[in-house]
């Protein structure tokens, strides 16, 4: 094979690698409740509300809670990741969208939704 196809043929993989690396990110983000939330969403804000870190390193994310409990969140599209977990007796199910820099939060049965944006 000629240097020159050699070259031609590794450039797609160059870009996948150069892409896959600026997906790369940790970002801290504290989750805010919505206005809408019911009365007993309340009483679980003092646990999403405080610092939570988002990483992404090679196509793969997870949140790290306050507690240090880490979620692993699954790709779901390009630049979204998803996860249903149960804490606290909430059905909850967390987005995290790296291109709208939004992760919401949101619990299946009782109508709570908290949400954060990083910088």
């Amino acid at each position: 094979m000629s240097p020159g196809r050699l070259a031609f043929g590794a450039a797609p993989l160059m870009l996948l690698s150069v892409a896959a690396a600026a997906q790369n990110l940790t970002a801290s983000f504290w989750f805010k409740g919505e206005p809408r939330n019911a009365t007993d969403c309340i009483a679980f804000d003092p646990q999403f509300t405080r610092q939570h870190t988002l990483t992404v390193q090679d196509g793969k994310a997870s949140v790290t809670t306050p507690g240090g409990i880490v979620l692993s969140l699954k790709p779901t599209g390009p630049g979204v990741y998803e996860e249903d977990t149960v804490m606290d007796g909430l059905q909850l199910k967390m987005i995290a969208n790296i291109t709208t820099k939004t992760l919401t939060l949101s619990d299946k049965y009782i109508g709570c939704w908290w949400t954060a944006k990083w910088e």
